[in-house]
């Protein structure tokens, strides 16, 4: 009887983490910067990790609708890019707990990068700002950069009141 309820305390202790949602650490996967390139005039932002490998691009940037503004494809690449490596840093180079979700900052449509999935966007977390057809629809935006993680384990879109988050740190492994 004793060895049975060694067992089935075992069970318990044994079994809830994938209940808990704790998820394996991807220490060893984490991104040490980002970068800006550009290959035959598209420009793009890819992930680096410490072992040298580079992800495949995670934001393309083709649109030219702030270039009247003085952002060009090639500046919000840049700018964007910076943005990026500067939340790494702030979280002591990893994307551990950020997400990704849209916003209104100055009344318009923006991505931004939260440490929860109860905050929001505001100027000081603001990574881009949309135009035309993204504007009208900033998830459909979110969806898109996920969609095309073809390597994330995990649940990259969460919902809480209605608003969506998007895993950070999963989405930009599932790039590599």
């Amino acid at each position: 009887m004793r060895h049975l309820l060694r067992l089935a305390l075992a069970g318990v202790v044994a079994f809830p983490l994938p209940f808990l949602g704790v998820k394996p650490s991807l220490a060893a996967e984490q991104p040490s910067s980002f970068q800006c390139r550009t290959d035959d005039g598209v420009h793009y932002t890819i992930a680096l990790r410490s072992d040298g490998a580079v992800s495949n691009p995670i934001i393309v940037w083709t649109s030219d609708a702030f270039e009247s503004a003085g952002y060009p494809a090639s500046r919000r690449c840049q700018v964007v890019t910076d943005r990026l490596n500067t939340v790494l840093a702030e979280n002591s180079y990893t994307l551990e707990g950020l997400y990704l979700t849209t916003g209104r900052v100055n009344g318009q449509s923006v991505i931004c990068t939260v440490g929860s999935t109860h905050s929001g966007c505001n100027q000081n977390n603001l990574l881009f700002t949309l135009s035309g057809n993204n504007a009208r629809n900033p998830e459909a935006v979110l969806e898109n950069l996920s969609s095309r993680a073809a390597n994330a384990s995990g649940n990259l879109i969460q919902e809480s009141g209605g608003q969506l988050y998007v895993d950070l740190e999963e989405l930009v492994v599932g790039h590599f």
